[in-house]
């Protein structure tokens, strides 16, 4: 057998595709996640007001 004249290098490139474990994000952008907050801050206030949770003189 011949020997090698050049060493044998192997070249890891880079794929395009996304990762798999990656999260693609939301076209939305965070939108749904601040009209969820919103949504359950109103629920708790409402919840404070009909249990008479402020203390109004």
């Amino acid at each position: 057998m011949r020997q090698q004249t050049k060493p044998f290098i192997v070249e890891r490139r880079p794929t395009r595709k996304p990762k798999p474990d990656a999260q693609k994000p939301s076209i939305w952008g965070r939108l749904d996640a601040d009209i969820a907050q919103g949504l359950k801050d109103q629920r708790n206030m409402e919840q404070g007001a009909a249990t008479g949770g402020d203390d109004r003189a």
